[in-house]
């Protein structure tokens, strides 16, 4: 059974940008769109609740998404089937981490999905900001999976009333990750 869409491009249009380009020295090709970023309601909400069972911890994790050949895809779409905690308290660089991205890549091979994408949530409130850990991980991730995107939950905007993502959405290019403008 397939997963719903959280589609969030008429709330929130950091989901949907799809007026930019990549550089041409990333893609290749400079009339290549910026892909746009959709998540299931599953892995919206694993990665909220991950984080809203820790809020006071740093909690990361891994977006998988389904493999899909650039010919079938008109518009470079990466839809989010499921996201995959990994810790909280700490973010680990270490065996552990090696570990369970080895295990995690081993199930996605197995299950024709594709690790694309990191999450994190730092242990402030209204900290937001990547730190070299992230973008390290994300990176890695970018290396097998040029579309990756690394999503850092808003703990500031995340409570029950909320009406917009609680996130923030950065692309890498330029061997740097950027975030994308939420007004566009």
């Amino acid at each position: 059974m397939r997963q719903p869409v959280v589609r969030f491009t008429a709330v929130c249009r950091i989901l949907a940008v799809t007026d930019g380009s990549y550089p041409a020295d990333r893609t290749g090709s400079s009339d290549v769109k910026m892909p746009i970023f959709k998540l299931t309601t599953q892995a919206y909400c694993k990665m909220m609740l991950h984080s809203a069972k820790h809020p006071a911890c740093y909690v990361n994790g891994l977006l998988v998404a389904e493999k899909q050949k650039r010919k079938d895809v008109p518009q470079q779409q990466v839809l989010f089937v499921d996201c995959i905690p990994l810790f909280h308290g700490t973010i680990a660089v270490s065996p552990v981490l090696e570990v369970a991205l080895t295990l995690i890549d081993t199930w996605c091979k197995e299950n024709n999905y594709i690790i694309a994408g990191y999450y994190q949530g730092n242990e402030r409130l209204k900290d937001n900001s990547l730190n070299p850990v992230a973008e390290k991980i994300a990176t890695r991730i970018a290396e097998g999976y040029s579309d990756a995107a690394l999503i850092m939950v808003d703990n500031s905007k995340f409570s029950m009333d909320c009406i917009i993502p609680s996130i923030h959405i950065y692309d890498f290019h330029d061997n740097r990750w950027k975030a994308r403008d939420p007004h566009q």
